[in-house]
């Protein structure tokens, strides 16, 4: 008998029995009230009739929010982490995958064309959703939705089988850097909701640093080329976000024993302090930046014309006056 395995399913049964006990609690105190407070059998008078009208909307949203409690609690909990390319998500990305149990799928997206080349097919036996778009199916982008959620729920539950934690890593970039209108939700999350209770975070840094990067790299996919424009772009995906879900980069950097323990607690997953020591033998997508085996702040690598624009962009004078991160 695989022990871990036991064990956690042990745990999950027991979490989520006290939770529904706790909500049926409150359906009993609902129904309760009900009883209390209406004769179904007798009509009420015009004199209490505006009272009754009352306490039954507020038994009845009573009722609703237990049976919210109640779905949520059904569905399986999935985590997703959330970061804009170069904002220091792969070094993030390497600790999750180093913590016990925890299998990262990274840079995830149901129908980004970002790395296809339609006039030029590469050899992709497996992804299904590429070879579609090569082959001019109609709709490829509705057909990668479904195959993308199907394989989503296939990985959580054989990992689940297998006593592992499954975190995806989606690849933001997708979503708010491209020419593409800018969803109001995230497309992994808009996607996966109904089948799965989200968990998510989001990683941000400095975005003089990110930018930089970005412009370095040659992934600056959007119009106008900008960084004032990033810094819309990003305030956008930040409002999605509360406070308690964002993640300073630069802090990770500085203190990431304490960083990945705080997501940990967020996402609810295993800590262990050893991840520090392994991180760099995980391998995951997007490892275009530090190559370092040591966590550590890295140096500005901005040239003075994105530090000049930087000074003049109101969009970024916001992202520091609203958010207040740690840069």
């Amino acid at each position: 008998m695989n022990i871990r395995k036991f064990y956690w399913e042990a745990t999950t049964l027991t979490n989520r029995k006290q939770h529904s006990l706790k909500v049926l609690a409150e359906l009993n105190n609902a129904l309760s009230l009900l009883e209390e407070k209406f004769d179904v059998s007798a009509a009420p008078s015009s004199s209490v009739q505006g009272s009754t009208e009352l306490e039954i909307k507020e038994a009845e949203g009573l009722l609703g929010r237990c049976a919210n409690e109640l779905n949520e609690n059904a569905k399986p909990k999935l985590r997703i982490i959330h970061h804009l390319a170069c904002s220091g998500g792969t070094l993030i990305s390497k600790c999750l995958s180093a913590l016990p149990n925890v299998y990262l799928l990274s840079e995830v997206h149901p129908h980004t064309s970002l790395a296809l080349d339609v006039n030029k097919p590469r050899y992709s036996p497996t992804d299904i959703s590429s070879l579609a778009k090569y082959a001019n199916i109609p709709f490829a982008n509705e057909l990668a939705d479904k195959i993308f959620k199907q394989s989503i729920i296939a990985a959580y539950e054989h990992v689940e089988s297998l006593g592992g934690t499954l975190v995806l890593r989606d690849h933001t970039h997708a979503d708010f850097h491209t020419s593409d209108e800018i969803p109001q939700r995230s497309t992994v999350v808009t996607l996966l909701e109904e089948h799965f209770n989200i968990q998510s975070i989001l990683t941000v840094r400095d975005p003089i640093d990110s930018y930089s990067s970005l412009v370095k790299n040659g992934w600056v996919h959007f119009e106008p080329k900008s960084f004032d424009e990033y810094c819309r772009r990003l305030l956008i995906l930040l409002e999605q976000f509360s406070a308690d879900q964002i993640f300073s980069y630069e802090l990770f950097s500085s203190e990431p024993q304490a960083q990945v323990s705080a997501i940990c607690q967020k996402l609810e997953l295993p800590f262990d302090e050893a991840f520090e020591s392994i991180f760099s033998l995980f391998n995951v997508t997007g490892d275009s930046g530090r190559k370092s085996d040591a966590i550590s702040a890295r140096e500005r690598i901005a040239p003075q014309t994105i530090i000049e624009e930087s000074e003049k962009s109101s969009f970024y004078q916001k992202f520091k006056e609203k958010y207040h991160i740690t840069i």
